[in-house]
């Protein structure tokens, strides 16, 4: 299926770089970038374009169509985070190819961060962060160009411009998704951005396969029940990115009762593969494994939670069968396709 729908994209980039005289000269379509095509559909340089964060910095993105330019036919802007591997061209590719498998290029903008390291050789301008920084929203790296920002804080200047109704007239809604690393970020963004609070179109948030999830109670899963544990052994269990205690600089300008309320409130789906059931770059850190044994059951356990503590919680269990840790495979599964676009 991935082969045949790869082809497509391909015939939709010719396409569009050989359309009539007035599908290319839109408004929309800058002159100073005339080969690139609208939508621009290939992880390569072609789509690749940079995210003005202030003072100067700038955060590498590619996109379908050009942020600062907008489009008037968007309807839906999905913001894809990439996992461990940094890799945010491959994660453009996959969720445009879901959005093809749905007829939906035309109207999705499709906008791949990608968070760099110091290994990743970023330009002087713009932020790096750890490894495990950019998963959980902490600052960028000292070492990098000041002032330091929150990788949360990029993804809000990215849905900033996507909401500039200037820029995107008769958008409808906003997806926030990621695959494992990815979908770490997609929950805890869930529970700590405001930027949805003032927002004129409705949110959601397609958490997909992560490792662990952000739990706004002390409580996990024991064969007894939910329960506080003892945090002898454990001491950080209940910590961000974990939980609600010794927050982070993105997290604490929220609070913890806020983020309780956010989280609660907002329409998040929980993407799970029957077949991730397996420990490759699994957290198995104590905090970690108090959520459950691999992410298939810690997506469930996560559920449960919510169904316990919080009766009126947004979150949304939509289990793809027979599928592990596979992004492509989820983002283009049915359930998956439904997550992004569906109602």
């Amino acid at each position: 299926m991935w082969d045949e729908t790869r082809a497509k994209l391909l015939r939709l980039t010719c396409l569009a770089c050989l359309g009539t005289a007035s599908s290319c000269s839109s408004p929309s379509e800058p002159s100073e970038v005339p080969d690139r095509p609208t939508p621009c559909l290939s992880g390569t340089a072609l789509c690749a374009d940079r995210v003005d964060l202030g003072s100067g910095l700038y955060l590498p993105i590619h996109a379908t169509h050009l942020l600062e330019h907008g489009h008037a036919a968007i309807k839906r802007a999905i913001v894809v985070v990439h996992g461990s591997g940094r890799n945010g061209n491959d994660y453009f590719e996959r969720t445009i190819a879901s959005a093809a498998a749905m007829g939906l290029l035309e109207e999705t903008l499709i906008v791949a961060p990608t968070f760099q390291t110091s290994e990743d050789g970023p330009s002087k301008d713009e932020p790096f962060w750890t490894s495990g920084g950019w998963k959980r929203g902490h600052l960028s790296s000292s070492s990098g160009p000041s002032p330091r920002v929150s990788s949360y804080t990029a993804i809000d200047r990215i849905l900033k411009l996507v909401l500039d109704s200037e820029r995107f007239p008769i958008l409808e809604q906003i997806v926030v998704t990621g695959h494992s690393a990815g979908g770490q970020v997609a929950h805890r963004f869930a529970g700590a951005s405001r930027i949805e609070n003032e927002a004129p179109v409705p949110f959601r948030y397609v958490v997909a396969n992560p490792s662990t999830y952000l739990y706004i109670g002390s409580e996990r899963d024991s064969q007894a029940g939910f329960a506080t544990p003892d945090s002898t052994a454990c001491a950080d269990y209940d910590d961000w990115h974990y939980g609600l205690q010794d927050l982070n600089s993105y997290a604490a300008a929220v609070s913890r009762d806020s983020i309780k309320v956010q989280l609660v409130r907002r329409d998040v789906r929980i993407l799970i593969g029957s077949a991730d059931s397996l420990s490759a770059s699994l957290d198995v850190t104590c905090g970690a494994n108090l959520q459950g044994r691999h992410r298939f059951e810690r997506g469930q356990t996560l559920i449960r939670f919510m169904d316990e503590f919080h009766s009126d919680h947004g979150h949304l269990e939509m289990i793809v069968p027979g599928t592990g840790h596979s992004s492509t495979q989820m983002y283009i599964s049915a359930e998956g396709r439904r997550a992004l676009f569906g109602g």
